[in-house]
């Protein structure tokens, strides 16, 4: 899992997800849940990778629904896309739904411009 060569990691399950908590306990990772055959979810897909782009000092993370069950269940996702920032494993803020100004709003809180 190297954070230099994608903007977006692909995380399958919450073992990954405990690995990159140990190796980055300072940064705000955040977990885009999302399925596959998710109309909300495809749509606001390219906003997300974009403010991966754009924004540093954060991970962004997808996590597939359907692979990744017991990462939901950790953060008792309900419903899609569901996006939870978190800090050393605790969630810090929680966006449910593709709402694109909420999420560029709580992205650019808790990240910073790449310059």
């Amino acid at each position: 899992m190297s954070l230099a060569k994608e903007p977006i990691l692909e995380l399958t399950d919450l073992s990954e997800f405990e690995h990159l908590i140990r190796q980055h306990p300072e940064k705000t990772i955040i977990l885009d849940f999302f399925a596959t055959w998710c109309g909300p979810c495809k749509a606001i897909a390219p906003l997300y990778k974009e403010l991966a782009t754009e924004y540093k000092g954060v991970i962004f993370c997808k996590v597939d629904v359907d692979e990744a069950e017991d990462l939901c269940a950790k953060y008792d996702v309900k419903m899609m896309p569901t996006f939870i920032f978190t800090k050393n494993g605790e969630t810090v803020e929680t966006l449910e739904g593709g709402v694109e100004e909420e999420l560029r709003r709580k992205v650019r809180e808790h990240s910073t411009p790449a310059q």
